[in-house]
C-alpha cells in the first residue's frame, strides 16, 4: 500500500487553457456523471484565474474520469464531460469546450 500512496503523491495533475482569448474564473472537477463538484481549482492561482495559454495545477484529485465545470470571467458556465485522467495527468480546455457556455 505504501507504494501506491507514494505513486499517487508523485502524480501532478494539470489543466491547460489552450483557448485564444477566454479567461476562466472557475474550474471544478466532479467524478464523471455526478454533480459532486470539488473546490474551485483557480483559487490556488495568484490572480484566481486560468488565462489563455496558462497551465493550472489541479489539487486534491486522483486518477479517474471527471466532468469539469468551466466558468468564464463573465460568469458563463458549461461542463466538459468525461475527462479521462485514468492514465493521463493533464487535459486541454479548447474553444469547442466553451461553445455551449451560457
Amino acid at each position: 500500500m505504501a507504494t501506491t500512496a507514494a505513486a499517487q503523491a508523485g502524480d501532478r495533475f494539470a489543466a491547460f487553457n489552450s483557448t485564444t482569448g477566454t479567461t476562466l474564473s472557475g474550474v471544478y472537477l466532479a467524478p464523471a456523471g455526478t454533480t459532486a463538484w470539488g473546490p474551485n481549482q483557480t483559487l490556488s492561482e495568484h490572480d484566481h484565474t486560468l488565462e489563455p495559454s496558462e497551465r493550472l495545477r489541479l489539487k486534491g484529485i486522483t486518477h479517474g474520469v471527471y466532468d469539469v465545470r468551466l466558468v468564464d470571467a463573465a460568469g458563463h458556465s458549461c461542463v466538459k464531460r468525461g475527462v479521462d485522467l485514468t492514465h493521463e495527468t493533464s487535459f486541454e480546455i479548447r474553444e469547442s469546450d466553451l461553445a455551449g457556455c451560457r
